[in-house]
């Protein structure tokens, strides 16, 4: 299809094109790692929200992240539970909270499955001179701040 057929569009950087380049092959990476681990990308998704939100997620807050229903997303929190990938404990504030962990084992074997990868990235990122890393470091910090912010306004959509 013609680019005057798709209708108006904005002009986009390179840089910002090679982005949304990165961003379909990292998500043909999660799908390959949940291959790898055996588990539903929706499971591997709720492991990522676990491990990487900035403090300890219950189901209520895991349901949001991934929209899922409160019962689909104890079926899941179960499911995750049942092979080893995640823990459940008290909240050390809140005693009536339950709190979702990765457990070790869970990091372990992604660790394994990851590892060739992250070499490679830092190998990659290796050909770059400090002031050069520094520059890359800023924009993957200012693109991760955008996606961030665009997503909570999202919620008042």
């Amino acid at each position: 299809m013609a680019e005057q057929e798709r209708g108006p569009r904005q002009a986009v950087a390179p840089e910002t094109v090679a982005l949304r380049h990165l961003q379909t092959a990292v998500t043909d990476a999660q799908l390959a790692l949940a291959r790898r681990m055996a588990m539903h990308p929706t499971d591997l998704a709720a492991m990522e929200h676990v491990s990487f939100a900035p403090d300890p997620l219950g189901a209520r807050e895991l349901s949001e992240r991934l929209g899922l229903s409160p019962s689909a997303t104890t079926e899941l929190v179960d499911r995750l539970e049942r092979a080893g990938h995640l823990d459940r404990t008290r909240s050390a504030v809140d005693r009536r909270r339950i709190e979702l962990h990765a457990s070790p084992a869970a990091g372990t074997a992604v660790m394994a499955q990851l590892s060739g990868l992250l070499a490679e990235l830092d190998a990659v990122v290796e050909g770059f001179d400090d002031e050069q890393r520094e520059v890359i470091r800023a924009y993957l910090e200012r693109v991760t701040a955008a996606y961030r912010s665009w997503t909570e306004d999202a919620g008042d959509a």
